[in-house]
């Protein structure tokens, strides 16, 4: 059956046109429908229309041809059927939209479809679907809320549900809000202005924001956010944190902090205040004693007493210590230690303080030895504080070194920029690695129980890292592992003194 010029109006048509006769034959195809198909016209026409059709959806068209056909309407317009699929002439299916009519054409009854391919706009209806389920996916699961709002307007067009939550409303109570709203009225100002400085930037961050809910309820919060273009509209995308918790936080540790720098205060006011007290009549005690047991105004009557008068006094000596050192403690502590510094010969230093100990040193059995090089012999320190170092390291070094044992104090400049190392070294047990954080740590001095020798307070080493620090320098021990204990004092280099050309005391 030829249909001559009856359909070549078709021939012009973007969308395909495809004839068939009532048992679905076809009869004509235009241009686009061969291109559309990727057959020609010579090898589709006379063909069955299940061939430009997937197998699986063959029967399902039949049937809604044939409903058609006894339906009666002259035409079914594209969008009254569901989608349809079409078969190219390489087996690939594409998604189609379909009209369909009845006509007469030379006498014979002739169905047109007209066919439109819209595999590219279900793809991108596809892609854009899954953007935005991506996009809502982000928005309902992210813990901050988020709130779009139009840059220029400054009108809320999107929220997420966290954003109701923190807010106190429901999501559509805060579209079409102006982001201002959102703030208490004390701080719209401050905040507008931040906002439009931080835009110029293309980023805003306010760390210490605050937003009102619907109840009236002031919370802090943290805002970050984002100029971007959405749709073609300039978008601002902000994070809404909100920091109640970690503001709370923040206080108690600040509340903790200073409760426990008022204690400290408070504890070395006392301390200083109390040592202060007891000095007075402890000096009188020590005084009254030392001439009982020297018998200064005649014999006492008796040997024992002299004796109790030597040991009152040598008990009152030892408070004294303990107290002057609680004392240089809570100055410490209280940074109201003033250094009066000058310049110190170490060499005559250390020789003073060997010689000071050398009656515990004779009486414990021990030999101390001492090096001063001539780079490290001259200092600008305090001299008392030096000295009290010294003999604080020493009276450790001589306490816990077993008979036969040795000490030794060396001074000697170290590293690039000169530092000036001031050692006391000893031959005893050492000190266990697990120990060594405490050591420096007020009253630690029960912390060893196979210690020898007298108790103490335990103040010596805090009071030597106390007073090093002081001198912008800092205390380095090494424990057992290098047999016995290393204590060295470490001054930094810019108060090493040139030597003047004196030996060195050895």
């Amino acid at each position: 059956m030829h249909f001559g010029t009856d359909l070549d109006l078709f021939n012009a048509l973007d969308e395909g046109v495809v004839a068939t006769d009532p048992l679905g034959c076809i009869l004509f195809v235009n241009p686009a429908a061969e291109r559309m198909f990727g057959r020609g016209a010579a090898e589709l026409v006379g063909q069955p229309l299940d061939v430009v059709i997937p197998e699986g959806s063959r029967e399902a068209h039949r049937r809604h041809v044939e409903d058609f056909r006894q339906s009666g309407a002259r035409s079914r317009m594209m969008g009254q059927r569901s989608g349809i699929q079409g078969r190219r002439g390489d087996g690939s299916v594409f998604e189609a939209e379909a009209s369909i009519s009845r006509s007469r054409i030379g006498g014979s009854e002739v169905l047109l479809a007209i066919i439109r391919d819209v595999s590219a706009r279900k793809a991108e209806e596809a892609r854009l679907l899954a953007s935005e389920q991506k996009h809502r996916a982000i928005l309902d699961t992210c813990s901050d809320a988020i709130l779009l709002a139009d840059a220029d307007s400054g009108r809320i067009t999107e929220v997420n549900p966290q954003a109701a939550a923190l807010f106190g409303c429901s999501m559509d109570d805060l579209l079409g809000r102006h982001q201002s709203e959102l703030h208490p009225l004390e701080d719209r100002r401050r905040l507008s202005q931040a906002f439009r400085e931080h835009l110029e930037i293309g980023r805003v961050l306010v760390p210490d924001a605050t937003i009102q809910r619907d109840d009236g309820t002031v919370v802090p919060v943290e805002i970050t956010a984002r100029p971007t273009r959405i749709g073609g509209v300039r978008t601002l995308v902000g994070f809404f944190r909100d920091v109640t918790h970690h503001r709370e936080r923040e206080r108690e540790l600040i509340e903790a902090r200073e409760a426990a720098m008022a204690a400290t205060r408070s504890k070395t006011t006392f301390l200083a205040n109390i040592s202060h007290e007891l000095r007075t009549p402890l000096n009188a005690v020590i005084g009254m004693s030392e001439m009982i047991g020297g018998e200064f105004f005649g014999p006492a009557g008796h040997p024992k007493y002299a004796e109790y008068g030597r040991d009152i006094r040598d008990s009152g000596s030892h408070l004294l210590d303990i107290i002057n050192d609680i004392l240089d403690l809570s100055r410490l502590e209280m940074g109201k230690l003033v250094l009066h510094e000058t310049e110190v010969d170490l060499a005559e230093l250390v020789d003073l303080a060997c010689r000071t100990m050398a009656p515990l040193i004779e009486e414990n059995g021990l030999v101390c030895t001492q090096r001063v090089t001539p780079e490290a012999r001259r200092l600008h320190a305090d001299r008392r504080a030096v000295r009290q170092m010294l003999l604080n390291l020493l009276s450790n070094a001589v306490k816990h070194t077993p008979a036969g044992g040795r000490v030794t104090v060396i001074a000697t400049c170290t590293g690039s920029d000169g530092e000036v190392t001031l050692s006391v070294a000893d031959t005893g047990r050492g000190i266990d690695p697990e120990r060594l954080a405490d050591v420096t740590q007020p009253f630690n001095s029960g912390a060893d129980p196979s210690d020898r020798g007298p108790g103490g307070t335990g103040l010596g080493l805090a009071i030597t890292k106390g007073l090093i620090e002081r001198h912008g320098g800092r205390l380095e021990i090494a424990g057992r592992s290098v047999g016995g204990t290393s204590v060295r004092l470490v001054f930094p280099g810019n108060r090493a003194r040139p030597d003047r050309g004196e030996a060195p005391r050895d």
